[in-house]
């Protein structure tokens, strides 16, 4: 399996020290996003190298928005979503703009991990990608 090669929207640096942490345990390499705008410009334009984004959704009514922008221009991009906290909700509308799993804060880089691994494309999928 390849490194997962990410996109991180957030401002919580606890939050960012968790990611990187995932990271570690997976080899993986990350952007960092300042904003919305950034991000999609990232997944939609210039990532096509990237596996999934994990969105912190305590950047507001932005998050929603750039989840089904994403959604729109990368059908099947996998998308981590993480919530100030249980918002049943929220959850249930990430997941029909297609979020691959929703985690309510704080999250461990263990459930990080798993899911870098799981959403993860192989190299071999790679290489049957036209």
């Amino acid at each position: 399996m390849k490194a997962p090669v990410i996109v991180l929207l957030t401002r919580n640096a606890v939050l960012a020290d968790v990611v990187a942490d995932a990271l570690l345990a997976t080899g993986g390499i990350s952007h960092l996003a300042c904003n919305a705008g950034d991000t999609l410009k990232i997944v939609c334009g210039t990532g096509r190298d990237l596996d999934l984004a994990v969105i912190d959704f305590e950047h507001g009514p932005h998050g929603m928005t750039l989840l089904k922008a994403i959604d729109a221009c990368r059908k099947d991009f996998p998308v981590i979503v993480i919530m100030h906290e249980d918002q049943q909700r929220v959850e249930s509308l990430a997941h029909a703009n297609g979020a691959v799993a929703c985690f309510s804060k704080p999250v461990t880089a263990e459930q990080l991990a798993e899911v870098f691994q799981r959403s993860c494309r192989t190299s071999d999928q790679l290489a049957l990608v036209a």
